[in-house]
């Protein structure tokens, strides 16, 4: 049984789902929930922005094994981030980068804001596709990130506190968002 579900993950990975339904796993119902689309968190997350711009980075080995070991995260294979630069009169504040993790079986898609020196300015939840565990679009689960700079800031069950009931969606989220930070640590350098 236990690898249906390592293979039911590694599928959902591959796959992306780009389509959100109500599906049945194990007996239970599993629910999937669209709480707001980029562009409201872009908004939410950078509000003096006036424009964002997308921008492509290429995540190479070198990268990818620098968010890593900066994270102290295991880099999932796809791992593709998108990002856009906030801006207010043509001047760079930060970025918006979205992400996706697993919770306990499937995909919970999120984006974190961050200024211009790296600083988590915090996160939104966009889609939760699980039955149990949304309690991390909780805003006072969500508002722990905002303010912490680098992912040793937002180190699970210590910086950032657990939900009962939530456990693996709230450790998957805060997995991510280190690896995020990390990412926003190598666009401030550009390097």
């Amino acid at each position: 049984m236990k690898m249906q579900f390592a293979n039911r993950r590694q599928a959902l990975q591959r796959m992306g789902v780009a389509s959100l339904s109500t599906t049945s796993l194990a007996g239970s119902a599993v629910f999937a929930a669209v709480f707001m689309e980029m562009a409201q968190a872009q908004k939410l997350l950078q509000p003096h922005a006036d424009a964002f711009q997308a921008l492509a980075l290429a995540l190479d080995d070198g990268k990818l094994n620098a968010i890593a070991k900066a994270s102290d995260t295991r880099v999932p294979k796809n791992f593709n981030p998108k990002i856009w630069r906030a801006v207010q009169n043509e001047k760079p504040l930060g970025w918006v980068i979205s992400d996706r993790v697993i919770g306990k079986y499937d995909l919970i898609d999120y984006a974190a804001g961050f200024d211009a020196e790296g600083t988590s300015l915090g996160m939104e939840i966009l889609a939760y596709r699980e039955s149990h565990g949304a309690e991390v679009r909780q805003t006072a689960w969500r508002k722990q990130f905002a303010g912490k700079k680098g992912p040793s800031a937002m180190r699970f069950a210590d910086d950032i506190r657990n939900i009962s009931g939530a456990t693996l969606s709230c450790q998957h989220v805060t997995e991510g968002m280190q690896r995020l930070s990390a990412l926003a640590a190598i666009l401030v350098t550009g390097k």
